[in-house]
């Protein structure tokens, strides 16, 4: 006796992938609208109820659900009576525009005058506002509410009075107005967005009130105190005077914000020059970065505090006595760091948390069977009367492939699990001529070649567990969920006297809901900290019994083959548990 399914023909593989691809479209396609239809229905009701309750927020709330699960004329209708009723007069004008133009050549001419009389009503009790404003792409916002960006394609329907309108973009200086709207007036407004400036200010004074002259990068700026603007970025100020002088600071200039410097100056001034060894080193005076590698300057006399740093040396400090008139050069070379730490920085194990994602392509065997009406009639001890023997006892091979996407807490993760899938089986039975009691005569010799074909999708939720190390995880995924699946017969029959008299029988398709458990463990190989490639055994447990949708094809006794007449009664192509077992080969993306 030949099994079925260890040989199948590879260009049926591509076929049946294919279907399984549009089936699983179509099926998608449609769930997604009926789902959609249901909940505009029942958002609808919902709308409904609280209107004639008069909860007019509730009752926009649920018009506005079901319109946007499904656009209608009654959603839409629903929506600007809320409005109407909750005293939001320009939003109901909107409303009532937009059902106007959309619907109001297919509404009840009732439903259209009402309408018609309320925009009315609303359009006295509105007034227009047009905003003009001299860059494109700049935010508008009316009362603290986003309303749209530079150009707005039609002027601001508003409620009659004053409102905040605040246009803002980046780069910009924004810009707030309060204009007041009049009921049948259109009010404008009309805004130039000035450029905000690259510049800071820059404020120096000097402590002890000496007249000093500001020298700002070198260039003698004026007496002190001085104000001015400067390009945002670092800058020298120092203070220079007949008789005295102010060390150089640096100061970081921001953009449009305001930096204040004291200086202070001294009577007495003396030539200071410090250099490093190899022009490299961050050169402190009085805990003052003064420059980097060098610092040359007129600084008042007295005692100075020295300090030069650079990473990896040890640190130079040194007190500087200065005497009025005399110069004073300073040589420093820094020394590298006495302790360096050479230890080998320990790498941070990551962690299993995060969004991750991946696909699998999957080949399936049912060692159980189908347990179709076909494969059972061939297990019968004794076999009905006529069947003398049979080949392939309804085994099936299948293939799919699946995707998954979830969030992942070390070391348990929850994930959607998608899939399409499809499989066959074929039964032949031979069979003597036999009368099958059913009074349409007897049924001739012969031989029947069943294929079962079987394509559909399953979604589950699933947890993941994974445990890993440097190379290697270690999953277990394991949810429950549906699965849908169409099942195609197809029936030819040859007689036996006669090979050359054939007959075919092709009923409709039959489909069935079933809930389904999945279990997927594997292995897999990390090829980044983030990526994996991986293999495992795909187990797969569902049943159409529990939902009644057992698949089942009509009787039909039009049959015949040849001369003969034929039997065809109700064939049952699946029943009771339907385990998909067999390997699986993928990738994992994350976390």
């Amino acid at each position: 006796m030949t099994s079925y399914g260890r040989s199948p023909r590879r260009s049926l593989a591509v076929v049946a992938l294919a279907g399984v691809l549009a089936s699983q479209s179509v099926l998608l396609t449609s769930s997604v609208a009926l789902a959609q239809a249901t909940d505009a229905k029942t958002a609808l009701a919902a709308g409904d109820k609280a209107a004639r309750a008069k909860d007019w927020a509730a009752a926009l709330a649920q018009y506005e659900a079901a319109n946007k699960a499904q656009p209608s004329a009654e959603a839409l209708e629903g929506v600007a009576n809320a409005r109407y009723q909750a005293k939001q007069d320009a939003e109901a004008y909107a409303a009532y525009d937009e059902y106007l133009k959309t619907y109001g050549a297919k509404v009840a001419k009732p439903k259209k005058t009402a309408a018609e009389a309320r925009l009315k009503e609303l359009d006295g009790r509105t007034g227009t506002l047009s905003v003009s404003v001299s860059e494109a792409g700049a935010q508008i916002s009316v009362d603290d509410k986003p309303v749209g960006t530079t150009p707005l394609a039609a002027p601001l329907r508003l409620a009659v009075g004053p409102h905040r309108v605040r246009i803002a973009k980046d780069g910009f200086t924004p810009v707030d107005q309060v204009p007041n709207v009049v009921a049948g007036v259109a009010a404008k407004v009309d805004v130039k967005l000035e450029a905000l400036s690259s510049k800071g200010k820059l404020v120096v004074k000097e402590k002890t009130g000496r007249p000093i002259r500001v020298l700002v990068d070198g260039v003698d700026m004026g007496d002190a105190p001085w104000r001015g603007e400067l390009e945002a970025g670092q800058h020298e100020v120092s203070g220079r005077g007949p008789a005295a002088a102010a060390a150089p600071e640096k100061v970081t200039i921001e953009r449009a914000k305001t930096h204040e410097v004291e200086l202070v100056a001294s009577s007495t001034v003396a030539p200071l020059k410090i250099t490093t060894s190899d022009g490299k080193g961050l050169v402190y005076l009085d805990d003052k970065l003064v420059g980097e590698g060098s610092f040359a300057a007129d600084v008042p006399a007295g005692t100075h505090k020295l300090r030069v740093t650079r990473e990896g040396y040890d640190p130079y400090e040194e007190e500087v006595v200065l005497v009025e008139k005399q110069p004073r050069s300073v040589a420093v070379t820094l020394k590298l760091a006495a302790t360096i730490d050479t230890r080998a920085v320990k790498a941070e194990d990551r962690g299993l948390e995060g969004i991750y994602g991946g696909f699998g392509l999957l080949g399936t065997l049912l060692p159980g069977g189908l347990g179709s009406s076909i494969q059972r009639e061939c297990e019968r001890n004794p076999k009905p009367p006529g069947l003398t023997s049979c080949s392939g006892e309804g085994g099936s091979t299948g293939a799919g492939l699946n995707g998954f996407l979830g969030y992942h807490w070390d070391p348990i993760g929850v994930e959607l699990f998608l899939g399409a899938h499809y499989d066959q089986a074929k039964i032949q039975r031979d069979w003597t001529q036999a009368d099958v009691g059913l009074g349409i005569g007897r049924d001739p010799a012969r031989t029947e070649e069943f294929t079962i074909r079987r394509v559909g999708g399953y979604a589950a939720f699933r947890l993941r567990l994974t445990l890993q190390t440097k190379r290697v995880r270690f999953v277990v995924p394991v949810g429950v969920g549906l699965s849908y699946r169409t099942m195609l017969l197809e029936r030819r029959v040859t007689l036996a006297s006669d090979p050359a008299v054939k007959g075919g029988y092709l009923p409709d398709s039959q489909s069935y809901l079933a809930p389904v458990l999945s279990l997927d463990p594997g292995v897999q190989f990390r090829l980044t900290d983030t990526t994996s490639v991986g293999a495992g055994l795909s187990i797969m447990l569902e049943s159409p019994n529990p939902f009644g949708s057992i698949p089942t094809t009509p009787i039909d006794n039009t049959q015949r083959l040849g001369p003969n007449t034929l039997t065809t009664s109700p064939y049952e192509l699946a029943r009771d548990a339907q385990i998909y077992v067999g390997p699986y080969i993928g990738m994992m993306f994350g976390p």
